[in-house]
């Protein structure tokens, strides 16, 4: 397949906003990183881990993951150098901790932009572009970011089919917000996905790759957002952290 397919498959490839009163709406923030950010603070967990595993869908069926892999085209497709291939390898940690190895594959293209993609719930893409751009970690970064896509899929699909560009906002902050958590847990700095994002962006506007720009907002609000949820996380951890320690104590002096 040529380039271009592969590039209207990833533009096809938030927090969705319930029906609510003017009274409702008039209290509600205004700003999609607002709303989505109001998402985490309220947000209750016990553990990242248990974050995820409350909230993470059924995979798709082996039936149905066959069927979406085997109606890819071939022409497109790249076979990774060696290179390619060992910083690919980096995306093994990051498909365990969604509990997604041997679920979903990872496929690397040529596509004519710098852009990582989950296609169908079944496929990581990533053109060759984008691989050249970022370091391992960043590439985990990105592949936190689309693999939390999982977590709104129908929710993501409608807002495409409805062009809803600000619910698109939201959900991709959302999904930002997921990639922190997990980078958190594979113990990798969250400036990883700010640079990765920066990098891609900056590139595809040189290209002139901009037909999604609008699925999300400035790069300045991304960096002021995930830095937020990042800080959001550290605090409660600790609190938690501090709560554990008080009833241990408390344990300790009965």
């Amino acid at each position: 397949m040529r380039p271009r397919f592969w590039a209207l498959l990833i533009m096809c490839v938030v927090l969705p906003r319930a029906a609510a009163g003017e009274e409702r709406n008039r209290r509600e923030p205004k700003r999609p990183e607002a709303r989505v950010l109001a998402f985490f603070f309220s947000a209750r967990w016990t553990s990242i881990e248990e974050f995820f595993r409350s909230r993470r869908p059924a995979p798709v069926t082996p039936e149905v993951r066959a069927q979406l892999i085997a109606g890819l085209p071939r022409d497109g497709e790249l076979h990774p150098t060696p290179a390619e291939q060992k910083k690919l390898a980096a995306l093994e940690a990051v498909l365990a901790l969604h509990e997604r190895r041997g679920i979903i594959e990872v496929k690397l293209i040529e596509v004519g932009q710098a852009c990582v993609a989950l296609h169908a719930r079944a496929v990581v893409l990533v053109s060759r572009d984008a691989l050249a751009l970022v370091s391992p970690e960043e590439l985990q970064a990105l592949a936190a970011h689309e693999l939390a896509h999982e977590y709104f899929w129908d929710d993501y699909q409608a807002a495409i089919r409805e062009n809803a560009w600000e619910r698109r906002q939201e959900m991709e902050l959302m999904c930002d917000g997921f990639a922190v958590m997990a980078l958190r847990l594979l113990g990798v700095d969250p400036d990883r996905l700010l640079s990765a994002v920066t990098k891609l962006t900056r590139y595809n506007e040189r290209v002139r790759a901009t037909a999604t720009a609008g699925a999300y907002v400035s790069l300045d609000e991304r960096r002021r957002f995930i830095m937020a949820v990042a800080e959001l996380i550290q605090a409660k951890e600790q609190t938690q952290e501090a709560g554990h320690q008080t009833a241990s104590d408390e344990l300790l002096r009965r």
